[in-house]
C-alpha cells in the first residue's frame, strides 16, 4: 500500500508540476554481477545495467542530455554515485562509449574494503573522465557528532581523498543527507564549494541557499524515471527538507 501511495504521488507530481527543470539523479551502485550491499545496513545498493540503460533511454528520448557538469536551468542531467562500490567498474566501458561520466562520492575511511573501488580502479576512472568528491569519513550521520569528530569526517577525509586524486576536493555528499544549520557552517569552515543531499529537487532550486537537491532513482522503474524527470518528486520535497533537517 505505501509503494502505491508514494507512485501516485510521484504520477500526481508529474501532472502538476510537470517541467524540463536541470535535475540530479543518483545511485549508489551500476552493477553486472555482484549487487553488493550497504556500507551500514543489510540491503543491496545496486541497479543492474540492464536497469540503467533503460533510464538512459528514457533520459535521452525526455529530451534531457546527461552532462558532466550542470550548466544550464533547463534540459540537463547529472548522474551521481555514492559509496564508491565496485560494480561500475565493471561495467565503466558502457559509460565510455555513450559519454556519461558520473560524479562518485568516497567515504573516505572505507577505502580499500572489498566492495569498494580500489585506489587504482579510482585513478583509471576518474583518467576517463569520472569526478570524485567526498561523502565524509566514516559514512555515519554527521548530524551526531561534536567538532572534534567533525574535523576528521570533513577536513581530514578532504586532504586525505585530494592527496589520493592529485587534485582539490571541494564538493561533499551528506552521508544519509542529514544536515543543521551548525553542519553547514562548518562545511564552509572547510571551504567546501558545493554540498548534494537527498532531498529532491531541482539543480537551480538550492536547498538552505546552497545545498543541491537530487533524486535517487536506484530502484526506479523507466517510468517513474520519466516522472522524476518531469517535477514527479516536486509535491514531496518540502517533505524530505524537513526530514533530513535536524537543527
Amino acid at each position: 500500500m505505501r509503494l502505491l501511495f508514494k507512485k501516485l504521488l510521484l504520477f500526481l507530481g508529474y501532472v502538476f508540476h510537470y517541467n524540463n527543470k536541470s535535475k540530479i539523479l543518483f545511485y549508489h551502485d551500476i552493477y553486472c554481477s555482484v549487487n553488493y550491499k550497504a556500507l551500514d545496513v543489510d540491503v543491496c545498493m545496486g541497479t543492474h545495467i540492464d536497469m540503467f540503460k533503460k533510464h538512459v533511454d528514457v533520459i535521452r528520448n525526455e529530451g534531457f542530455e546527461i552532462v558532466r557538469q550542470i550548466t544550464k536551468p533547463e534540459g540537463q542531467v547529472a548522474i551521481m554515485l555514492d559509496d564508491g562500490f565496485r560494480g561500475i567498474y565493471e561495467v565503466r566501458n558502457y559509460f565510455y562509449e555513450n559519454n556519461i561520466f558520473p560524479t562518485i562520492f568516497l567515504p573516505a575511511g572505507h577505502l580499500g574494503k572489498d566492495c569498494l573501488l580500489s585506489n587504482e580502479e579510482i585513478l583509471d576512472l576518474q583518467e576517463h573522465g569520472f569526478k570524485f568528491e567526498c561523502h565524509s569519513w566514516s559514512h555515519e550521520d554527521l548530524t551526531k557528532l561534536n567538532d572534534n569528530e567533525l574535523v576528521r569526517e570533513l577536513k581530514e577525509s578532504k586532504e586525505m581523498l585530494s592527496k589520493i586524486l592529485g587534485k582539490d576536493v571541494t564538493e561533499i555528499c551528506l552521508p544519509i543527507g542529514y544536515f543543521t544549520e551548525h553542519l553547514l557552517c562548518k562545511l564552509r569552515e572547510f571551504e567546501y564549494k558545493e554540498v548534494y543531499s537527498s532531498i529532491p529537487g531541482n539543480y537551480a532550486e538550492p536547498v538552505h541557499g546552497w545545498m543541491r537537491c537530487r533524486h535517487l532513482c536506484q530502484f526506479a522503474t523507466p517510468t517513474d524515471v520519466k516522472f522524476i524527470l518531469h517535477g514527479g518528486n516536486d509535491m514531496i520535497s518540502s517533505h524530505y527538507e524537513k526530514m533530513h533537517n535536524k537543527s
